[in-house]
């Protein structure tokens, strides 16, 4: 699993636009291979200030399947209320009122670092005048756990047209460089229907305060319970474990002769070492025909570089996984 930043909307009205919003992270691990991962969002605003914010899977490099949508956030200015749409669960989270932009993960230590600031002068995107800037953030040894002083560096380039960056280029040595574009740019009326409920959607009401402590990657609280001396990961300052040895699971005999396909959703605890353990299926989420057994023993081989906590420590979280078995 790799975590990253999307694009930040603010709810301004008379600034309709919809665009595909390209994601991509690369990073190196320690021999030196170099790691990217793609995907896109389709986002929007409309002339009221409502904004859409899409979430979908990383693409799989050897196909041109569109990436799966695994939730979709909504916010309406007026109301200032928050749905976020949770596709595989059909389940929408509800707060009202909210804030207008939902928590971002806190992947740094408290520690405050130095910071400096460049102007990268003008340019022009999409069509659109755009500004640069570029901000250092350097933590002192020690600060996130590093042995040595840390910097990150995050490059806008801003539109005063639509209050929005069009580039987000952040480049942190813990998680690589990640790249946020804006293309395809529309600048007229969304559909109505992209800010609608589906009516078979179950809404359950949050309070403000349960938002944070709760969410876990669109799964339900039901879904992933919580452990002793086990974090959530991606909440409350907590980091997100990379997946760096994911083979692939084997079929059984059964399920290839019956084709069977689809997507085993399992709970694991990927330990402060980068292994997982105590891993089971969701309640709701198997295959059967020996699959299950067979992504369990898979997943048990996986390798992860391990979350860190607010301290810059490795920790033991729970997450969820999701393993594939197609027919080819």
């Amino acid at each position: 699993m790799q975590w990253m930043r999307g694009e930040r909307i603010p709810p301004v009205p008379n600034l309709p636009f919809t665009a595909k919003v390209e994601l991509e992270t690369v990073d190196q691990i320690p021999d030196g291979t170099f790691i990217t991962h793609k995907t896109y969002n389709i986002d929007a605003r409309d002339s009221l200030g409502r904004t859409r914010i899409e979430a979908r899977r990383w693409m799989n490099p050897d196909t041109d399947v569109e990436p799966q949508l695994l939730r979709i956030l909504l916010y309406d200015p007026s109301t200032r209320t928050r749905n976020v749409m949770f596709l595989l669960f059909h389940v929408v989270r509800r707060w009202m009122p909210a804030a207008p932009f939902p928590g971002e993960l806190n992947t740094a230590a408290p520690n405050k670092p130095a910071v400096s600031r460049e102007n990268l002068g003008a340019d022009t995107m999409e069509g659109l005048p755009v500004r640069g800037s570029r901000v250092r953030e350097t933590y002192e040894p020690g600060a996130l756990g590093s042995n040595r002083a840390l910097t990150i560096v995050t490059e806008n380039w801003y539109s005063d047209d639509l209050k929005i960056n069009l580039l987000t280029k952040r480049t942190d040595p813990r998680f690589g460089v990640q790249t946020v574009r804006v293309t395809n740019l529309v600048r007229a009326e969304p559909e109505a229907s992209l800010f609608a409920l589906p009516a078979d959607y179950r809404v359950v009401n949050e309070t403000p305060a349960q938002q944070n402590a709760n969410d876990s990657f669109g799964f339900p609280d039901s879904d992933l319970p919580s452990s002793p001396g086990v974090a959530r990961a991606g909440v409350n300052g907590i980091g997100i474990p990379v997946c760096l040895y994911c083979p692939a699971p084997d079929y059984t005999d059964e399920a290839r002769a019956a084709k069977l396909s689809g997507s085993i959703i399992l709970e694991a605890v990927v330990t402060p070492e980068g292994r997982a353990e105590n891993i089971s299926v969701v309640k709701g989420h198997s295959l059967g025909m020996g699959l299950d057994e067979s992504a369990i023993q898979t997943v048990a081989e996986w390798r992860f570089t391990p979350a860190l906590g607010p301290d810059g420590k490795p920790v033991a979280v729970l997450v969820p996984l999701e393993v594939t078995f197609r027919i080819k």
